[in-house]
């Protein structure tokens, strides 16, 4: 068995800003902050660690964990309309065509290893009809830790099977270095996908197992390098 753990915002879809805006709103609604992610790079960072990163910035120190959980609720509310009203919301390439071939294997599970609150993770994924290949995760709600929420995707998919799956079968994709990182430090490999910000150069130094360009060009060397083939 193969375990193939996504990630969400740049790896399977992009969602057109939608999440920045949320936030944002969420922020002014909440805590009267505006433009809150102004000067913060969300990338590969859980929304629990990004909204904490912005209470640090403007003067939170003590107990932020009532107002974090605030601002998270009020992110959820309007993500909803944002994605739905999003210009520039698109499924990345290729990633249909593989979602569907693995999902029709016996041999390979889907899951998702996101940042993205579990609620918030399904909202982007709804409108591109991609929940549909994912029945289980590890979410930003699951850890503000990315490690630990690769490992309870890793553990969730072994409850699925019914064994642990072997970590040279397990493998994390997504699109920035610290989706690598969390991959590596939990004893899995690692496929970086430079449909994000980062270069495909950039994905190797990291200490990516392999890189490929999206899942269009890159398709049939992921299937190489992954053994399904």
């Amino acid at each position: 068995m193969k375990l193939l753990l996504f990630d969400v915002d740049h790896t399977l879809v992009n969602t057109g800003g939608a999440g920045l805006r949320a936030l944002d709103r969420a922020c002014n609604k909440v805590l009267s902050i505006e433009n809150a992610m102004e000067g913060i790079d969300p990338s590969g960072k859980t929304d629990p660690a990004i909204v904490r990163e912005i209470l640090f910035r403007n003067g939170g120190s003590s107990n932020l964990d009532p107002h974090l959980q605030s601002v998270l609720e009020a992110y959820l509310w309007f993500l909803r309309e944002e994605v739905r009203l999003s210009e520039k919301y698109r499924v990345l390439p290729g990633i249909v065509d593989i979602l569907d071939q693995m999902s029709a294997r016996s041999d390979v599970m889907l899951g998702l290893a996101t940042g993205n609150m579990q609620l918030g993770a399904q909202v982007k994924l709804e409108r591109g009809n991609l929940n549909r290949y994912f029945a289980f995760g590890g979410f930003g709600s699951d850890s503000e830790h990315r490690v630990a929420l690769v490992r309870k995707a890793a553990e969730s998919a072994a409850r699925e099977c019914g064994s642990p799956i072997d970590p040279e079968n397990v493998f994390v994709i997504g699109d920035t270095p610290l989706d690598v990182e969390a991959g590596r430090t939990a004893g899995y490999k690692t496929v970086g996908v430079a449909t994000g910000r980062y270069s495909m150069d950039q994905l190797l130094e990291s200490g990516a197992t392999f890189v490929i360009s999206d899942f269009c060009e890159g398709r049939d060397q992921f299937l190489r390098s992954t053994s399904l083939r």
